[in-house]
């Protein structure tokens, strides 16, 4: 079975796809749902799932014909894999399988067992896909680590590193699980197939739709790991991680509570990044990377505090101690969006003390 059986490869029907992900997630998840604060999702995973329901989900899901039991017999990973057939799981190995699918199209189909160097190479670049990040794992890796870099003040590499540390433990845990396969070869599929890679970069470290704590963070990298490996394995649906990162961003808000510093009356001066002077000032939409968490000198929420007091929520105010503020400022200072987020806290403390 050709990946293209199921699904256009070549532009320009290809592109089709892709640019109703981009219409949807743009407009209706981006535009839309922004406009009301908090974007509850990540426009594109969310996207996606759509586009292929509407153009149908089984371009994706594996068809009950094409298992173990079916006509064509692929593979399960709900049992051994190798690059050989194994016996009892498919009518050939998992390598060929991975060739037909990610393969270009236009290659022949081997007809000896490939190697474990033919599929990582296969894997890592010569990857052929439809979709954005898709192709190439080096150079996703590449660009991801370089934005990392660059941006690693507001970039939630913590999500990137635990959700590969948890595919690799799942992995292993599979491969035990289910006696008789190759353990690089999971491995490998599990982190590098489809969009898994590229989401692992970039849709997983959105800071709009992923938790602001450093434990937080943590925590959805790892049941994001987890919960692709386990739909993947046990769903047919090798896009899991898509699926995954849904559901872990609307788990967001509660693990958002996880690791947030206790504040106290007690004042704490942290180390502040150097200021740059700008003649004109553009506010921009909070962008949920938790700088001012991490400044203040009270270990208070200032993003949280002001999200409460713009919604007039006197009873979180007071559970986030907003009156411990004593106006240092740093919050304001350190956030790129450019939020007033001192006059905020100030004006819901002296909402408090009104009461």
């Amino acid at each position: 079975m050709r990946s293209m059986d199921v699904l256009p490869l070549f532009g320009p029907d290809s592109f089709i796809y892709v640019a109703l992900i981009t219409l949807v997630g743009m407009v209706v998840f981006k535009k839309l749902l922004g406009r009301k604060g908090r974007k509850p999702v990540n426009p594109a995973a969310v996207a996606k799932l759509i586009v292929l329901g509407l153009v149908g989900l089984f371009t994706f899901l594996i068809p009950g014909d094409h298992l173990v039991t079916g006509v064509l017999q692929v593979p399960s990973l709900a049992g051994p894999i190798s690059y050989d057939l194994v016996p009892g799981n498919g009518a050939a190995g998992f390598g060929f399988y991975l060739v037909g699918c990610f393969a270009n199209p236009a290659s022949p189909i081997p007809t000896e067992v490939p190697s474990q160097t033919d599929i990582f190479n296969l894997l890592f670049v010569t990857k052929f896909h439809g979709w954005a990040g898709g192709a190439s794992s080096i150079a996703v890796i590449i660009v991801g680590i370089a934005l990392f870099v660059l941006a690693r003040r507001y970039i939630k590499w913590r999500i990137t590193l635990s959700y590969f540390a948890s595919v690799a433990i799942m992995a292993a845990l599979l491969h035990f699980a289910y006696p008789g396969g190759d353990l690089i070869l999971r491995l490998g599929f599990e982190l590098l197939v489809g969009s898994s890679i590229f989401l692992a970069f970039f849709m997983a470290t959105d800071p709009a739709s992923t938790p602001m704590t450093y434990k937080g963070q943590i925590i959805f990298g790892l049941g994001l790991g987890v919960m692709t490996v386990l739909i993947q394995t046990y769903m047919g649906f090798f896009g899991g991680s898509i699926l995954a990162l849904v559901i872990m961003n609307l788990a967001t808000p509660f693990i958002d509570k996880v690791g947030l510093q206790k504040p106290s009356t007690e004042k704490k001066e942290p180390k502040l990044p150097k200021a740059i002077q700008q003649t004109q000032v553009k506010v921009y939409e909070c962008m949920r990377c938790g700088a001012c968490l991490r400044v203040c000198c009270h270990k208070l929420s200032p993003i949280l505090i002001k999200e409460a007091f713009d919604t007039m929520k006197v009873e979180g105010l007071v559970k986030l101690n907003a009156d411990y503020c004593t106006g240092c400022g740093h919050c304001s200072f350190v956030c790129p969006a450019r939020l007033d987020l001192k006059g905020s806290v100030l004006r819901a403390k002296a909402m408090l003390r009104n009461q």
